[in-house]
């Protein structure tokens, strides 16, 4: 994730004085035969669908209508799942100036439904593969093809559980674990109580690693290294490692979504690391031994480095999750779950004056504090 950032910053920097307004048109592998009728219908939807602004929120007419009331929840909800990491942030506009689709196949899985496979890469600076999507286009009532997500046709028959407000998914062969669903469930009650947050129910996705989680966001593979998720727009948890508990996400889909803006990764982070460990099936507390090794690696450690990400490791982002939670239980032990809030509530802008307004100390001192704290932390 760490290599795809470096990339998307340069080509920021490269479409800044560009224009746009390009015409898409996806190179097309040998197994594409658009003289078959029906392939032709699939890939034209396909082609007008990535020149429709898919990185946007709205009811696209290249996609299936009975989708909208699923998906299109929030202000940053997407239609399609894989736009909340194809695009990355980005406006499609400028993301289709460096990478050129690759339609790899479209195949038929019966009559009315075929699926669409496309690999995605940038081209400059360059050659970096980003994934290979997989679309299923589904013809309706009146024989036109639209658009739908994969996780539909992946997860038809995979088991489900009830346990309370979570609705388990569970991926074949894995084997769901009940008393592990009951400690779910009392840590998101202790979680709830703990910051008075309301619990409303979530579906629980449970997969055997990234890949497998990946294909319900409609890759078939994606670069990155991705082994939880939380989505707060459609209440839904996923999991890369078979677990039927997941204290650190659970703790991102109890809090409340926000109405405007985001809060602070390094908040928000902090808040799941704290209460659930900053990954599955470590503790804080052994979260903390192992930053402190990493931050003995480097010179001049300062919180402010670690909060603009110049401070971290090459494949995780654990400095940050510890370092945040650190910051988080020392706003806790101050000034209980108002100081807590108060920090989920700030932005990139207003942390630093919310930061000082619950310690009632400079910025600068409160760093200081988080990193004493951490680097005190005897190693075990």
């Amino acid at each position: 994730m760490n290599k795809i950032i470096s990339i998307l910053v340069t080509l920021l920097l490269l479409v800044s004085n560009q224009s746009f307004g390009q015409k898409i048109k996806p190179t097309l592998s040998a197994r594409v035969d658009t003289t078959k009728t029906e392939i032709k219908e699939v890939y034209n939807l396909f082609e007008s669908y990535l020149n429709s602004n898919p990185s946007r929120a709205y009811e696209n007419p290249n996609w299936n209508p009975e989708e909208y009331s699923t998906y299109l929840k929030g202000k940053d909800s997407k239609l399609d799942k894989a736009a909340y990491f194809l695009y990355m942030g980005m406006e499609d506009t400028t993301f289709f100036k460096h990478s050129n689709p690759f339609v790899l196949q479209i195949d038929s899985l019966d009559h009315n439904l075929y699926q669409i496979k496309t690999l995605f890469s940038f081209e400059e600076p360059k050659k970096e593969v980003i994934g290979i999507t997989t679309h299923h286009a589904r013809r309706n009532e009146i024989g036109r093809f639209k658009l739908e997500n994969s996780i539909h046709y992946i997860t038809k028959d995979w088991a489900r559980y009830e346990q309370e407000f979570i609705s388990y998914v569970v991926e074949p062969n894995i084997e769901f674990n009940p008393e592990e669903a009951l400690e779910a469930v009392e840590f998101c009650k202790k979680t709830a109580d703990l910051l008075s947050l309301d619990i409303e129910p979530f579906t629980y996705y449970i997969t055997s690693n990234t890949n497998e989680l990946g294909k319900l966001y409609n890759f078939d593979y994606w670069l990155f290294r991705i082994t939880g998720l939380s989505n707060i727009y459609l209440r839904e948890v996923y999991s890369a490692h078979s677990n039927t508990n997941y204290p650190h996400e659970f703790v991102h889909i109890l809090l409340p979504l926000r109405e405007v803006g985001y809060a602070p990764r390094i908040v928000v982070e902090g808040i799941a690391t704290w209460l659930g460990g900053p990954i599955h099936g470590q503790t804080l507390e052994e979260g903390l031994v192992e930053v402190k090794r990493d931050l003995e690696k480097f010179d001049d450690v300062t919180f402010e480095k670690i909060l603009n990400q110049e401070i971290r490791n090459e494949f995780d982002s654990n400095i940050l999750y510890v370092t945040g939670a650190v910051l988080i239980q020392q706003a806790f032990e101050l000034k209980g779950r108002d100081a807590v809030m108060a920090l989920y509530f700030s932005d990139e802008k207003t942390l630093k004056e919310t930061m000082e307004e619950v310690f009632e100390m400079a910025f600068e001192e409160i760093g200081k504090m988080v990193m004493k704290n951490i680097m005190n932390k005897p190693l075990s």
